[in-house]
């Protein structure tokens, strides 16, 4: 076989010509296109996932979230979005356009395995198949060799696309990705994966090689105060679309109040029949009525508005108001609230799959603000004569322990007497030294008596339940107990310890948690000294009392069962837990508090550091030089300021 080759001038051939044309084509950097362009361009819709299978159109409110994905200044994207909005089609052209036009290691992370290999087949599949561009790279889906798997997607330009569970700590492994989207995060096992970390986290970890990584997260948010949609949206710009009137042109959000009906009313003012058919919505400035066939113009003329600053992360709220898909239309969402506004469950349901928000569940609470008044600054070197006994709870923490020590009178009346904060990595022996020294001391009460601190609870349920352990097992007769908590209905104390640690060989308490925080909150609504009140000294700061009452108790259903559940409204709660550790060592004592009696008036002698600690550590006063308690950075105790025993460090205590 023989070629002709025509010759150029230059002296080059057609052949060479060609060659020279398809290695320059070959170099060229692709056209730059936003993710919006590349999906109105390219994006196909399959029948299995869409009614409308063919060509894609985006809705303009889509081309924003979408088009923050190829802005380069964005670095992390989060959709707090309500159901209806189209939000799978932009996860899906967020894969296509990475496998297609900017080729990278795509990471998916879904609630769950199954969820995952659902995706991979159920919207990724079809894309694969029926978006030309993709067909052309992805070859046979059905070959026996293809290097299509459900679980990782490889492709002949270099991209993937891996697909994991959220509860599987493997699937984070011995993966590297430069785009990661986290999707229905809320979704997400509670404790992390595996118990091995947090699943946003352990995702993030794999695009940390990357300059330009993505990290997106979408999901309907939950509960408020749990859902990570919602702390990932609060932490971006918080971006809102914004239409314009098509009457008057202010630019305004959508907003649930503002969507109205027409209703029948009795004379009493009554509603005694509503009219879903007729909804429409007010304009929030000059009160224009503004018609269902008025929201395509008005969402074609829309903008994405940012309401705090930027600074890498772009996040977004979009709810089905918005949506243009038939079954959105204002009318349908009218009759839904109808149908579930009287019925907690199903309002919930509706308030994170319609509105697009979390759900704050009406439980039972107390205010921070009215705790706070209740501060009482005593003058004194001694703690008030009503109290009889000393108790103390420990909370175990990475970098430090926390202890609080409360004094109980007559009928359980408290008094918050002194915080300590232990800095110090708890797996080494001086912590622990530090707290023997607090658990030892003895105390004056106003009438002369000499307290000592008659039972201590420590949790053992952190990182460091070993050492909590070790500590607790041979301080066994002084009352000093290893303690977990347990949720549901069970006592604050139980009759007999149970097996920990060490292969069943250490002894731990379980701890009633959910009675104990039932017991307290009904005590802190008690408004006048006497059974059962809590007194708080002045050392009991503003985070003091948002961390005393940082959770409240709902009613949930189970198997249309209602059942008590104790749910965080604050991410911190040291207050609360040691309150409760403080109660669970009161009851431990098994003695009415009337009978007991304080420690005589002769300070006795201190006792040594018993085994093991004894053994590993120097003894307190011949530690190398006096070591100043600084405030933990997470927390800062009131050390310095007057308590009920006025200039003592410790609050209401003074040796």
């Amino acid at each position: 076989m023989t070629y002709k080759l025509t010759k150029y001038k230059n002296g080059s051939t057609a052949l060479v010509a060609a060659l020279r044309k398809g290695i320059l084509e070959a170099l060229k950097p692709p056209t730059h296109l936003s993710l919006s362009e590349w999906a109105n361009t390219y994006a196909h819709l399959s029948a299995e996932t869409s009614a409308d299978a063919g060509k894609f159109r985006s809705f303009k409110y889509q081309d924003g979230i979408m088009d923050a994905v190829t802005d380069p200044s964005v670095t992390q994207i989060t959709v707090m979005k309500s159901a209806r909005v189209g939000y799978t089609k932009i996860l899906d052209h967020i894969v296509g356009y990475h496998i297609a036009h900017d080729p990278s290691p795509i990471l998916v992370v879904q609630p769950t395995v199954a969820d995952a290999e659902d995706y991979s087949r159920t919207e990724i599949a079809p894309m694969l198949r029926d978006t030309p561009c993709l067909a052309a790279i992805v070859g046979d889906l059905k070959a026996k060799d293809s290097d299509q798997r459900v679980a990782k997607r490889m492709f002949s330009n270099g991209s993937s696309i891996s697909f994991i569970g959220a509860n599987s700590a493997a699937g984070f492994r011995r993966i590297t990705a430069r785009v990661v989207a986290f999707d229905e995060v809320d979704g997400y096992p509670v404790g992390g994966a595996d118990d091995e970390g947090d699943q946003i986290a352990l995702g993030i970890k794999r695009t940390e090689t990357f300059w330009n990584r993505k990290i997106i997260l979408g999901s309907t948010p939950t509960l408020k105060g749990s859902s990570r949609i919602e702390k990932s949206f609060l932490e971006s710009d918080q971006r809102r679309y914004h239409v314009p009137c098509p009457q008057c042109g202010h630019m305004q959000v959508l907003k649930w109040e503002n969507i109205r009906w027409d209703k029948d009313v009795d004379e009493a003012g009554k509603t005694t029949k509503h009219y879903p058919e007729t909804a429409y919505f007010v304009c929030e400035d000059a009160g224009c009525i503004i018609q269902e066939h008025d929201k395509p113009k008005m969402i074609d003329n829309g903008e994405w508005i940012a309401e705090a600053p930027f600074t890498g992360h772009a996040g977004f709220h979009i709810w089905a108001a918005y949506s243009l898909f038939p079954n959105a239309a204002w009318r349908f969402l009218v009759e839904e609230f109808l149908r579930v506004k009287h019925d907690p469950t199903q309002l919930q349901t509706f308030c994170n799959l319609v509105w697009g928000q979390t759900w704050e569940e009406q439980g039972e609470t107390v205010s921070a603000g009215n705790l706070q008044a209740r501060v009482e600054n005593h003058d004194g070197d001694t703690i008030p004569e009503s109290v009889k006994v000393l108790t103390a709870g420990v909370d175990t923490q990475d970098d430090r322990l926390e202890v609080k020590i409360v004094g109980w009178g007559a009928k359980e009346e408290a008094w918050v007497v002194a915080t300590e904060v232990l800095l110090g990595d708890p797996s080494q022996p001086h912590v622990w030294a530090q707290l023997d020294a607090v658990l030892t001391d003895r105390y004056h009460s106003a009438d002369g008596r000499t307290l000592r601190i008659r039972a201590t609870c420590v949790d053992s349920g952190g990182h460091h339940a070993a050492m909590v352990y070790s500590f607790c097992k041979t301080r066994k007769k002084q009352n000093v107990y290893a303690i977990k908590g347990a949720a549901g209905p069970k006592t604050i104390w139980p009759k007999r310890a149970s097996k920990g640690g060490n292969k069943g060989a250490d002894t731990v308490y379980i701890v009633g948690v959910d009675t104990a925080k039932e017991a307290i909150y009904s005590r802190l609504r008690i408004r006048e000294p006497g059974p059962g009140y809590i007194h708080f000294g002045a050392d009991c700061d503003d985070e003091y009392f948002l961390q005393l009452t940082a959770e409240k108790v709902v009613t949930r259903y189970r198997a249309g069962r209602p059942f008590r559940i104790w749910v965080p409204i604050r991410a911190r709660n040291e207050a609360l837990d040691l309150f409760v550790y403080g109660l669970a060592a009161l009851k431990s004592l098994g003695t009415r508090l009337d009978r007991l009696e304080g420690m005589p008036s002769e300070t006795p002698e201190p006792k040594p550091i018993p085994a093991p600690i004894a053994d590993e550590i120097k003894p307190l006063a011949s530690l190398n030089a006096p070591q100043e308690v600084k405030p933990s950075p997470r927390y800062r105790p009131q050390q310095q300021q007057k308590g009920f025993l006025g200039g003592s460090n410790r609050g209401w205590l003074h040796k």
